[in-house]
C-alpha cells in the first residue's frame, strides 16, 4: 500500500550534504598533489631531496637553493594527455582528453654572505639564496565514462535508502524528487500486518542499463617562497612557505533504464518502463598554506644525504554543489526535479609529508639518486562552522585510505654539454586495496654557459575504484585503468 509523507522531513542542506556530496572523496583527491619541479627532476623520477642545485628545490628541498652560486631562472610547459579504461558490471568502456598547461616557473636570487678580509672564503656561512616559484601540483582533467547491466540492484535502491534515513516531504531534495516521479514508494513491511511499519523500495525491476559520464576539469597550484643558506659548503639548511590554490569542476551523467512496477493512482501496480537520468554539477575552489623544513648534508664530496618535513596544508573550500533529476515513462512523465544549488564552505588539512633521500655522484660524470616520502592519507581531516557535521566523512577517511611510502629514483648521465636522464616513482594509493601509481621517465638536456634546455616524457599508469551510489550492501564499482603521456620543457636562464 503507498503512503504518502509519513516520515519526518530535515533540513535538505543537510540531506544534500549526507548524499552524493560526497567531501571526504575530494580531500583526499585534492591531498594527492606532487611537488612542483623542472623538467630534468621530472626526468629522474622526481627524486630531488638530496640533489640540490635545481630550481625545483624551492618547492621540495629548500636547502637545495643553498648551492647555487648564481641567481637563476626558467619556466616548464606541459602537454598532457590521458586515456581512462573502465570495467563496469561486466562490461568494458574507455575516455580520453588532452589538455596544455603552464607546470613551472621559478626563479634563484644569490646572496653571498660578507666575511672578514683575509678569512677562509670556503668556512662558515659562505651565502643565503632566495628563491620564488609558481608549480602545478595537480591535475584533475579527465573524462571518464562507464557502464553496464545490473542484475544485482538499482539507483532507486539509493533513493529509498536517502527517504528511509531523511525522510521525504514536499521540497528540493534527491528523495522527494525520487518519490514524486514513482521511482520510490512507502510500502507496509509486511501487508498482512501493518502494524509492523512501513518502508520506502525502489520501484525498478532487476536488470536495469545503467551509464555514467564524468567530465572532470582544474588543477591545484602553489606559490612558493623560500630560503637556502650554505655553511662551508657541507651543509645546506632551508626553509620555505607555500600558499596553494585549487579549482575544480565536475559534470556527472548517471542514466539508468529498465521495468517498473509502479502503483498507480488506486495503489494498483503497473508495470512500465522508465529512462531516469541524474545529474550533478560541482564547482569548486580553495586556498591554502604550508610550511616546509629541509637539510642536505655531504659526508663526503660524491655522496649527499637530505631530508623535508612538510606541514600539511591547511586549506578553506567554497564548494557549490547542485544535482537535478529527470524521468521519462512510456505511459507519461512527472515534472523534473531540480535543480537545486548548495552552496557551502568547509575547512580540511592534507597529510604531512616527510621525505628523505640520498645521492651518489660519479665525478663530472653523472649521478644516481633515490627518495623515500611517507604520506598517511588517513589522517585528511574536515571540519565547519556552517552546521555541516564531519564526524562520518572523517570516519570514512579514516577507514577508507591508508598511509603510503612513495619511491623515486633516477640518474642522470652527463655527455660533455648533454645530459640523458632516466627515473622510475611509484606512488602509493590512497584507496586500500588499490595498486600504485607507476611513473616511467625520460629525458634530454643541452647546457651552455648562460642558458639550458630541458625536455622530458612521462608515462604515468594507476588505477582507481569509482563507486556510482553506495548502498549498504553490494555497491556497484567501476574499475578504472589510467594512463597519462606527459610531456614537459623547460627552458632556463643564468644571470
Amino acid at each position: 500500500m503507498k503512503v504518502k509523507y509519513l516520515l519526518t522531513a530535515v533540513a535538505i542542506v543537510v540531506i544534500a550534504q549526507n548524499s552524493f556530496a560526497q567531501y571526504s572523496q575530494d580531500a583526499v583527491l585534492f591531498s594527492t598533489g606532487q611537488t612542483g619541479s623542472t623538467s630534468r627532476i621530472k626526468a629522474i623520477g622526481n627524486a630531488q631531496t638530496a640533489i640540490g642545485g635545481d630550481l625545483s628545490s624551492i618547492s621540495g628541498n629548500p636547502a637545495g637553493i643553498g648551492f647555487f652560486t648564481h641567481s637563476e631562472a626558467a619556466f616548464t610547459p606541459e602537454f598532457n594527455s590521458s586515456k581512462i579504461k573502465s570495467t563496469y558490471l561486466g562490461t568494458a568502456n574507455s575516455g580520453s582528453t588532452s589538455n596544455l598547461n603552464f607546470n613551472n616557473a621559478a626563479a634563484v636570487f644569490y646572496s653571498r654572505l660578507n666575511t672578514p678580509r683575509g678569512s677562509d672564503k670556503t668556512q662558515g656561512w659562505l651565502s643565503l639564496n632566495f628563491g620564488v616559484s609558481y608549480n602545478r601540483k595537480n591535475d584533475f582533467y579527465a573524462n571518464v565514462n562507464y557502464g553496464g547491466k545490473n542484475n544485482n540492484n538499482s539507483i532507486t535502491d539509493y533513493y529509498a535508502s536517502l527517504a528511509n534515513t531523511y525522510g521525504v516531504d514536499p521540497g528540493n531534495s534527491l528523495q522527494d524528487w525520487a518519490y514524486d516521479h514513482a521511482l520510490i514508494d512507502l510500502y507496509y513491511i509486511n501487508p498482512s500486518n501493518p502494524s509492523q511499519g512501513t518502508t520506502y523500495r525502489g520501484n525498478a525491476k532487476p536488470g536495469v542499463t545503467q551509464t555514467n559520464n564524468m567530465i572532470r576539469e582544474g588543477g591545484e597550484n602553489e606559490f612558493s617562497l623560500s630560503m637556502g643558506a650554505n655553511y662551508s659548503n657541507k651543509l645546506y639548511l632551508g626553509l620555505g612557505i607555500g600558499i596553494t590554490s585549487l579549482r575544480y569542476n565536475l559534470d556527472n551523467t548517471f542514466t539508468e533504464s529498465g521495468a517498473a512496477s509502479i502503483l498507480d493512482a488506486n495503489n494498483n501496480p503497473m508495470n512500465v518502463t522508465y529512462t531516469s537520468v541524474y545529474n550533478q554539477n560541482q564547482v569548486t575552489t580553495g586556498d591554502g598554506f604550508n610550511a616546509r623544513l629541509g637539510f642536505i648534508y655531504k659526508p663526503a664530496d660524491a655522496i649527499r644525504i637530505g631530508a623535508t618535513f612538510t606541514t600539511p596544508t591547511y586549506y578553506t573550500v567554497q564548494d557549490d554543489y547542485s544535482e537535478s533529476l529527470r524521468t521519462q515513462y512510456n505511459v507519461g512523465s512527472p515534472s523534473p526535479g531540480g535543480p537545486a544549488d548548495y552552496p557551502f564552505t568547509y575547512n580540511f588539512h592534507t597529510p604531512l609529508k616527510v621525505s628523505g633521500g640520498m645521492a651518489v655522484f660519479f665525478g663530472t660524470y653523472g649521478f644516481l639518486t633515490a627518495d623515500a616520502e611517507y604520506v598517511d592519507y588517513s589522517s585528511v581531516k574536515l571540519s565547519s562552522t556552517d552546521g555541516y557535521d564531519a564526524t562520518q566523512d572523517n570516519h570514512d577517511i579514516k577507514t577508507g585510505y591508508q598511509s603510503t611510502a612513495n619511491i623515486h629514483a633516477g640518474g642522470e648521465l652527463h655527455l660533455d654539454q648533454v645530459f640523458i636522464r632516466g627515473g622510475y616513482s611509484v606512488q602509493g594509493n590512497p584507496q586500500k586495496g588499490i595498486e600504485s601509481t607507476k611513473t616511467i621517465s625520460g629525458g634530454i638536456g643541452v647546457r651552455f654557459e648562460k642558458f639550458y634546455v630541458d625536455a622530458t616524457f612521462t608515462n604515468v599508469k594507476g588505477s582507481q575504484t569509482m563507486y556510482p551510489y553506495v548502498l549498504a550492501t553490494n555497491s556497484p564499482a567501476a574499475s578504472l585503468d589510467k594512463t597519462y603521456n606527459n610531456g614537459f620543457l623547460t627552458v632556463g636562464f643564468k644571470f
